[in-house]
């Protein structure tokens, strides 16, 4: 099977011989679409009539999924252009990172996956940003100079870039780039470097055992460029500074932020008295029951719930950003909690003298004890030491 993506990625329409070998899928004949293969998305477009709506690796063979049924016969097959230069940008720019981490900052590449807006590559061992800048320097020095990308099958010395081993590489197809990678490949790729036209790392993640940098090529390393000024561009507007001076700028504002918050929860702690005194009160049966929605934040509604029933000596209910705290001496709060979530949705459970969870929509103090009453008396419900 000769795979014409290998040796000429610049042909995107041609005549090839299709062979049914089930339902809806066939071979072809030079090969031209790319398979998922390698961690490279499949090419897609169209074999006469049909769209090519997956090509795959079977039993050594590359099967492509069509929309609909083709005879045995000759058809022209044409690749979707700028899905294959899109991935192949992707890959032959790996290449590259890859081989520039490996040759010059012992950084090997463990594993790849070619995405179609951004792809990963992992390293062996922790990276700092300051040496991913240099290898992208490096990597666009690669595409400035246009280089050849060759593809060659009886080069010696050559290894699989991830087992790391020593492979007869007169049977495996490899891809050479100048002085910057030689390594066995099964993928598509650009037929010079200038063809990429930017490669950016736009991001890090440390993992357990090593790096995972995040890269964009191309178009879409263009449109990750754009969104990024345009986004820097913004803030400039709005803090009225150099992108130089943003990151200091920021840094102050988020120690202000936090100094705020722990002023508001100092504040909040010291209003729960006033809050509990505050509560909206509902008769529910013959127990009292306090509500108090949006007046302090999750980390005291607990506590607030249980200073409003310690003091009515009934139940107290507080909601917050859709969390719910009931604490009661009287009514069975789990029971309360129940019908909340009956009537709001949510999640959550508790005790009969205590329950938490969450409501699936935010709720106001009319619509609670609306849901507690029924405008002419109460519904009645279990005690809090019904179930002890």
């Amino acid at each position: 099977m000769k795979r014409l993506y290998w040796t000429n990625p610049d042909v995107y329409e041609i005549e090839v011989e299709v062979k049914s070998v089930g339902d809806c899928k066939v071979t072809a004949d030079p090969a031209v679409f790319h398979p998922d293969e390698g961690g490279q998305p499949a090419d897609t477009g169209t074999i006469g009539r049909a769209d090519v709506t997956n090509a795959e690796i079977v039993d050594g063979r590359i099967i492509h999924t069509l929309s609909e049924p083709l005879g045995d016969g000759q058809y022209v097959a044409t690749v979707d252009k700028q899905h294959r230069l899109n991935t192949a940008r992707q890959h032959t720019a790996q290449h590259i990172i890859s081989g520039i981490a490996e040759s010059q900052f012992d950084l090997k590449t463990t594993g790849v996956h070619i995405g179609l807006e951004t792809s990963t590559i992992d390293f062996d061992k922790k990276a700092d940003w300051q040496s991913l800048q240099a290898i992208e320097r490096q990597a666009m020095t690669a595409v400035v100079e246009n280089i050849a990308v060759e593809t060659t099958f009886d080069a010696s010395g050559v290894r699989s870039r991830f087992d790391l081993s020593q492979i007869d590489s007169d049977m495996i197809r490899v891809v050479k780039i100048g002085k910057y990678d030689a390594s066995a490949c099964c993928g598509a790729h650009v037929l010079r470097t200038g063809e990429i036209g930017i490669i950016r790392i736009i991001d890090l993640e440390s993992k357990r055992d090593g790096t995972r940098l995040h890269v964009a090529a191309g178009l879409k390393a263009l449109e990750f460029s754009q969104t990024e000024t345009t986004t820097l561009r913004e803030l400039r507007k709005i803090s009225k500074c150099s992108s130089l001076e943003l990151p200091a700028i920021l840094r102050r504002a988020l120690e202000q932020s936090k100094g705020l918050a722990k002023e508001v929860d100092r504040l909040q702690g010291s209003m729960l008295p006033n809050f509990v005194e505050t509560a909206q009160m509902a008769e529910v049966g013959p127990s009292r029951v306090g509500i108090q929605v949006d007046a302090v934040g999750a980390k005291y509604a607990g506590k607030l719930a249980a200073l409003i029933a310690e003091k009515i000596g009934g139940t107290g209910i507080v909601v917050t950003d859709c969390n719910v705290a009931i604490s009661s001496k009287s009514l069975d709060a789990s029971e309360l909690l129940e019908k909340l979530q009956k009537a709001f949705g949510g999640k959550g459970g508790g005790s009969p003298k205590s329950a938490n969870g969450r409501l699936d929509k935010a709720v106001t103090t009319e619509q609670i004890v609306k849901i507690f009453t029924d405008g002419r008396g109460t519904i009645p419900f279990g005690v809090a030491n019904s179930r002890e």
